[in-house]
């Protein structure tokens, strides 16, 4: 979240203009005395008297070209740009090759922000080839002017120009070596930096600039080194500290980095970066309200500071202010159109309230402006995993991983997208990935815990859900998940304390409350299971699954008007809803509504046609009211999806022997005692068609393996 302060290569023109003083001079200054007055008091650093000696001598000569270029000189001292500028305009008027005074009137121009002006008088200057100055100087504030336009190439060549004619010139080598960073060649210039400090050693603005190469190469102790020596040789640099701080933030200090922002603001009451800066340190130790008062602070000295409105953003957000954090995402794109990180924050505000289409096109528009974004290609693959569209979701992954291999989030988002499409290996095999990047990262052990549980491995889901629980005591959903999979081990118990105490985390967590519900219902607590199901519906009345998990556990109590009442709601809720639609069915079937089971249980055929049991069930219901033929029909279909169906073997013979068909019957008891041995009904129904097939030994010796199996 820290943003740089604005570096700046060096510009001074030092001792140029004494040495200017002592060129040669025309004809005219012998017969001029003030004229040579005034160099004389300009010398000296008596501007004032310099000036006013130089009017005597215009006074004198009015076309005296070198008295208004040196009178020039005399008002830039004082910091009168635009009056000096005005000088060197009138030297031109009379001398058009007086090169001098077209390198000091570009001089005057950049000092006015007109740069394009400047460069253009530099131009002229080296052009006449007359000049009485330094070429190299020249040549090093064109490069100036030109850094500050951003054309960095052309900054580059004019610094390297000026130390070929000047090869001892340290603040060239630093200015270059600005220029170098600006195009990203980091290494380039820290060489650079380290000509101009062997040079000049004591040159603290080199250090300075190179601790900004060493910390944009992430060379973060190096960077602090020498924002040291920075700061020994310069004690009073407001950017030095800021640089520092900066340096100290990166290597987790935020600390250490907030005492340099004081006293960077010490220094500079006005420093809007260093405001700024301190609010990120702050926010890296979850001091959000703090940050944010910087960040004001920051906004307060400069209103146009879109980084400090997007690091406010990002505060905000934290503080679940995402409204706010969108007020601010979008004024930092107002003022930086072409701001991609804000455009990516403001994605994931909105993400945040819900709004995916809204994130998906502020992460469009952040790899619009930066392809190569790799962190919004993972935010708007999960924000596509939210609507559902996990395959597309899966592509921008693909896409982050590419970018940035490295990327634990992106490996942990796209397990997420491969389980909802039921690969719970491929899944694994990302969070593993996940993880061996990230060896701290909660979710992902928390995420691959669920894979496995999905692939029956409970023992391995714990392990994974109490990882998770180690490294983030509070993360609610490891509980939950954890509870699930020792329900499914048989520790209802344990399941119910897990989930117990995510719900004491997130006292809205439905599915933690389902989940107890579930265990309490398996121990047969259905009044507890009940209760839990209820809260469900009073923290979201719309949650159709916990209508239809309450009313499984009304039938268990014999509430049958109650679970059908639930089973109603839910389907109103949610009409393709298969378990509410059997679980009717089967409530309709213990009241002896026949019809009406069987219409529950086709509409769960129509939704799912290849489910089992609903053509099971159907066919019981079938056969209570004597349709034998459609009973057979629909235990037939139930076995063709499910082979090892040994009920609904059982429940055809059944069926075929209420229509007289013993042998057919004794067929299907056959192969449902090969699948289940110890089925004792099947062998007691056996009996009853060896009996009517008079194969009266057999028959008894049926009854009698039914009884024993009772027995036991």
């Amino acid at each position: 979240m820290s943003t740089k302060s604005n570096l700046k290569p060096i510009v001074a023109l030092g001792a140029i203009f004494a040495v200017s003083l002592a060129v040669s001079l025309s004809a005219n200054a012998a017969d001029n005395p003030f004229f040579k007055s005034g160099n004389a008091k300009y010398i000296q650093g008596d501007y004032h008297g310099a000036i006013a000696d130089y009017d005597r001598a215009i006074e004198l000569n009015p076309n005296y070209a070198d008295a208004y270029y040196y009178r020039g000189f005399a008002k830039w001292g004082l910091g009168d740009y635009r009056s000096a500028k005005v000088d060197y305009e009138r030297c031109i008027e009379l001398n058009p090759n007086h090169a001098d005074a077209y390198f000091l009137r570009g001089f005057t121009k950049s000092k006015l922000g007109d740069l394009r002006g400047a460069i253009a008088d530099y131009d002229r200057a080296l052009a006449l080839g007359l000049l009485k100055l330094d070429d190299a100087e020249v040549y090093f504030f064109r490069g100036s002017a030109k850094s500050d336009l951003g054309d960095h190439d052309g900054a580059k060549a004019d610094y390297s120009r000026g130390i070929e004619l000047k090869p001892e010139d340290a603040k060239a080598y630093n200015n270059r070596g600005f220029a170098k960073s600006a195009l990203d060649d980091h290494d380039g210039a820290i060489a650079d930096y380290d000509r101009a400090i062997a040079l000049k050693p004591d040159y603290a603005e080199a250090y300075h600039n190179r601790g900004y190469a060493k910390r944009d190469l992430g060379d973060h102790s190096g960077a602090m080194a020498d924002y040291d020596r920075a700061i020994e040789l310069n004690p009073e640099d407001a950017n030095a500290y800021n640089s520092r701080a900066a340096a100290k933030s990166a290597l987790g200090d935020h600390d250490g980095a907030i005492v340099d922002y004081d006293r960077a603001i010490a220094l500079n009451p006005n420093f809007a970066v260093a405001y700024s800066n301190q609010g990120s340190a702050k926010a890296g130790l979850g001091d959000y309200r703090g940050a944010i008062a910087d960040y004001n602070r920051a906004l307060a000295l400069n209103p146009d500071y879109a980084e400090a409105y997007n690091n406010r953003g990002l505060a905000k957000s934290e503080l679940d202010d995402s409204h706010g954090a969108i007020a601010d995402f979008e004024k930092a794109i107002a003022l930086k159109p072409d701001f991609a990180v804000a455009y990516c924050n403001l994605g994931t505000a909105k993400g945040g309230l819900g709004d995916y289409h809204g994130a998906i096109a502020g992460y469009n528009r952040a790899i619009a402006l930066k392809p190569d974004y790799a962190d919004a290609y993972t935010n708007r693959g999960a924000a596509k995993f939210e609507l559902g569209d996990h395959d597309g979701a899966i592509v921008d992954h693909d896409r982050a991983l590419a970018l940035n291999p490295e990327d634990a989030a992106a490996y942990n988002n796209q397990g997420t997208a491969k389980g909802d499409l039921g690969d719970y290996r491929g899944a694994i095999a990302d969070y593993d990935r996940a993880i061996a990047l990230k060896p701290d990262l909660a979710v992902a052990y928390n995420n691959r815990g669920y894979a496995k549980s999905k692939l029956g491995d409970h023992d391995g889901a714990i392990a994974d859900s109490s990882r998770a629980i180690e490294l983030k005591p509070d993360y609610a959903a490891a509980y939950a998940n954890r509870g699930n999979a020792k329900s499914e081990l048989g520790d209802h118990n344990g399941a119910i304390a897990d989930s117990s105490r995510a719900i004491a985390l997130k006292p809205d967590y439905a599915e933690a409350y389902t989940n107890r519900g579930v265990a309490k219902e398996r121990l047969g607590d259905y009044a507890g299971a009940i209760a839990d199901y209820s809260r469900i519906v009073e923290l979201n009345p719309d949650y159709a699954d916990a209508y239809a998990n309450r009313g499984n556990a009304k039938s268990a109590l014999g509430d049958h008007d109650g679970a059908i009442a639930d089973c109603d709601w839910a389907i109103a809720l949610k009409p393709e809803h298969v378990k509410a639609y059997n679980l009717r069915g089967l409530v309709k079937s213990k009241l002896a509504d026949y019809d009406g089971a069987i219409a529950d249980y086709s509409r769960v055929i129509d939704l799912d046609p290849y489910d089992p049991g609903a053509y099971y069930a159907r066919g019981d219901a079938k056969s209570q009211l004597g349709d034998y033929y459609g009973a057979i029909a629909d235990y037939s279909q139930a076995i063709e999806l499910k082979p090892d169906y040994a009920a609904a073997y059982n429940n055809r013979a059944v069926a075929k022997a209420d229509l007289g068909d013993h042998s057919g019957a004794k067929a299907d008891y056959d192969r449902a005692l090969e699948l289940n041995p110890d089925y004792a009904e099947a062998y007691y129904n056996r009996g009853d068609a060896k009996r009517r097939l008079a194969d009266y030994h057999g028959a008894i010796a049926d009854y009698d393996r039914a009884s024993d199996l009772k027995d036991r």
